[in-house]
């Protein structure tokens, strides 16, 4: 399909920029301990099987509060990278264009920068369709050390937060999608893989409301 080549060949030019985006971001971040980080959020996760039990509970509260950071994190990323210093014109240009988003399919690249930004982490994309991309990453910073309990492995998608990012941070550029991990290493696959579909364009503000979550 020529239309879905085309698309494939802008994503791989946003991804290099995106790559560069992220890298000068990150280089500027004040770094947080990743096995701190990574066992902060483990206790979190098992004080939400405490008082929740539930596996559909849990992960609706885990993406919640993933899109409540989504939507913070995609402020600032955008503020920030609008100031950034690349190494050349020609990166400052295309990072300057990529950060407009104009398609759906553009926001794969603001997302994987994003996740260099925030959480260090180095993701791929792959373009579905016009309507539909996934997000790939070797490593997830939010499993070291996790190991699922048997009656967990299946039910509990522990990196869920991940998903609720993304979509915090897509509403945002008004973009109404649903994020699903299809792979996950927890669960003995080889990598941690992200579906995203677009479910509908929003109105210009339709994600102000989620400011004061």
């Amino acid at each position: 399909d020529e239309s879905i080549m085309s698309s494939n060949a802008t994503n791989s030019t946003n991804s290099s920029t995106a790559a560069a985006v992220g890298n000068a971001l990150w280089q500027k971040q004040t770094k947080i301990n990743a096995e701190l980080f990574a066992l902060t959020y483990g206790a979190m996760v098992g004080e939400l099987i405490r008082d929740l039990e539930k596996s559909d509970k849990i992960q609706e509260e885990l993406d919640r509060m993933g899109h409540s950071i989504g939507v913070r994190c995609i402020e600032e990323f955008l503020a920030k990278s609008m100031s950034v210093e690349m190494n050349n014109n020609t990166q400052q240009a295309a990072a300057a264009s990529f950060l407009k988003a104009q398609t759906f399919v553009d926001t794969a690249s603001i997302v994987k920068a994003s996740f260099k930004m925030f959480l260090g982490v180095t993701a791929e994309s792959n373009l579905k369709s016009d309507t539909s991309y996934t997000i790939t990453m070797v490593d997830n910073p939010l499993q070291i050390f996790v190991e699922l309990p048997p009656d967990r492995a299946e039910s509990l998608e522990y990196s869920q937060l991940l998903c609720g990012m993304i979509r915090g941070m897509l509403e945002m550029l008004q973009y109404d999608v649903s994020c699903q991990m299809i792979q996950s290493q927890l669960k003995g696959q080889e990598t941690n893989e992200i579906l995203v579909d677009l479910k509908q364009v929003l109105q210009e503000g339709a994600g102000d409301d989620y400011h004061d979550e």
